[in-house]
């Protein structure tokens, strides 16, 4: 039996030209230079770094409320100075200025990325920000916006994913934690699961509740999934009667003739321009939910410690640029040294959801296999990205950091603050897991040593304040936008995204229709679509 593949299915680019332009990166001198050091056993051999007396001096950088320590990195002065050669060869300089300037910089929609923007209180578009988000929190927090049931706004749910839920959760919970309680508290529905939604509404009281539908586009499948799941059930409640004055939905968009359309007043639509991509945009509308949440002034900060970090992106020469270092050793791991995975292992609550929201980030801004061009790469790009709390992820895969015959790099995040006795031994337990990486232990029985020489990177927060985490989720952001252009990637598209959701309406589609033989799906897709739609016409009889 042969193989069929989805109608929509294209062979991947291929060309002789691609394949030149390509290998010429390879070829690059700086590129050659690189990997020639990444083959001596002495670059990868901690012990032997550290022979140098200056090390902990020159790979220990400190800005703002950030402290970053390299030193247990597999870096040494030499690789990094022909590092920042390849920064400069890739024209990043001009790159960043670009981008801070409005330059089209996605270049696949031939759009600038203005996200930077919202966060400079000298440019219009962070006032135009600000005064929409915080007036229509004011009204709702003051009680003037009622719900359908003509109640005030207790709680909010945020209809969303992606980037329409991963950073405003992240911000939420890291800000909402520092007080006593939320102003409005939040609650997010994402998946598009009725387990999950009919569980929500176990938890919250409808009848105060505001449902916000968060999405760039208003099209996203799963999205308006949910908001037509949410709208269904409001009509089974008792007084629920929506109207131009009071209403129980409002929506975050860049398209509002579809919000409209989809019945939320005008009044309850919150705009923000095409050129915040969706994963960079919970600096914008999209952050609506933080100011609810925690307030104005902490929104404020939060976007005060991100515009610190735009000047640090902006000013620092290379070799003292935290994005711009993070960025280079990852290219130094992921592209010479060989190394395919990357963790973010935060040792604070607060913090549980940034590896999920870097994970994002990551890779979906540089999973790509086309240059700016079009044309197909030949060098690998975004690592895969995986984390989870410190001390829970010690009894979880730490096991193989330690005796696994694989390295990665790993990001330990810690929070330095007046903190209790249970918080310092979470910091000592992230000190104690980069050096016993890096330094190992020899046992008599053999099968209990650790072989040590395992590479880590530690990031401090001075505290835990909006301030600290604007800057320490810039600092991310501006270390995959500097990953981009040194790959010569646009980082801001997500063309693979859709491909799957696209199959899946197809399906949806062509079973409704009766009409699934005409899509040419390969044997395994069809028997799981018929053991599937039979399991459900089996339960409905």
């Amino acid at each position: 039996m042969g193989f069929f593949l989805p109608i929509n299915y294209q062979e991947p680019l291929q060309s002789t030209f691609c394949q030149f332009t390509t290998s010429s990166m390879r070829k690059n001198p700086i590129w050659q230079q690189l990997t020639e050091l990444a083959q001596q056993d002495d670059r990868k051999n901690l012990a032997a770094l550290w022979r140098n007396p200056n090390r902990q001096e020159t790979l220990v950088f400190e800005f703002g409320d950030l402290y970053l320590d390299l030193s247990k990195n597999w870096l040494d002065d030499e690789v990094l100075e022909v590092l920042c050669q390849l920064a400069e060869h890739a024209n990043l300089k001009i790159a960043i200025d670009d981008m801070f300037n409005g330059q089209v910089v996605n270049t696949t929609d031939q759009l600038s990325a203005s996200h930077t923007q919202l966060r400079n209180p000298s440019h219009p578009s962070y006032q135009l920000n600000t005064e929409k988000l915080f007036t229509l929190a004011d009204q709702v927090t003051s009680g003037q916006v009622k719900t359908a049931f003509g109640k005030p706004v207790k709680q909010l749910v945020n209809i969303g994913i992606g980037g329409s839920y991963l950073g405003p959760r992240l911000v939420v919970e890291a800000l909402t934690e520092l007080q006593s309680e939320s102003l409005i508290p939040i609650y997010f529905a994402a998946s598009v699961d009725d387990s999950l939604i009919n569980q929500l509404f176990k938890s919250i009281d409808i009848e105060h509740c505001l449902f916000c539908i968060s999405s760039k586009s208003f099209s996203t499948v799963e999205t308006l999934m949910n908001a037509r799941a949410i709208q269904a059930k409001l009509k089974e409640v008792k007084g629920y009667q929506p109207d131009q004055q009071q209403s129980s939905l409002m929506a975050i968009t860049a398209n509002t003739p579809r919000a409209l359309k989809a019945g939320i007043p005008e009044y309850m639509i919150l705009p923000f321009d095409t050129t915040v991509g969706g994963r960079f945009s919970l600096w914008s509308s999209i952050g609506f939910p933080i100011v609810l949440a925690a307030g104005k002034d902490e929104f404020k900060d939060l976007l005060a410690g991100a515009h610190l970090m735009d000047q640090h992106f902006q000013q620092q020469p290379f070799k003292q640029n935290l994005p711009v270092l993070m960025a280079l050793l990852s290219i130094w791991y992921r592209n010479f040294i060989g190394l395919s995975a990357y963790s973010c292992l935060p040792y604070d609550a607060r913090l549980r959801s940034l590896p999920k929201w870097l994970q994002q980030l990551m890779m979906e801004s540089t999973g790509k296999m086309h240059n700016i061009s079009g044309e197909v790469i030949n060098y690998p790009t975004s690592p895969w990205v995986f984390g989870d709390h410190g001390q829970l992820s010690q009894h979880a895969f730490f096991q193989a950091f330690h005796q696994g015959v694989d390295a990665l790099p790993l990001d330990f995040i810690g929070v330095m603050e007046d903190n209790s006795s249970s918080q310092n031994f979470l910091l000592f337990n992230l000190i104690a897991q980069g050096a016993a990486l890096m330094q190992g232990k020899e046992e008599d029985q053999s099968m209990k040593g650790c072989p040590g020489n395992k590479p880590s990177t530690t990031l401090l927060l001075k505290n835990m304040t909006a301030r600290s985490i604007g800057q320490l989720l810039a600092m991310y952001e501006h270390m995959i936008y500097t990953q981009s252009v040194i790959w010569n990637i646009n980082c801001f598209d997500q063309p693979g995204v859709e491909l799957g959701k696209s199959i899946a309406r197809d399906i949806q589609q062509h079973v409704e229709n009766d009409s699934l033989n005409e899509m040419g799906l390969d044997p395994s897709t069809m028997a799981l679509i018929r053991k599937v739609t039979e399991l459900k016409n089996d339960s409905i009889d």
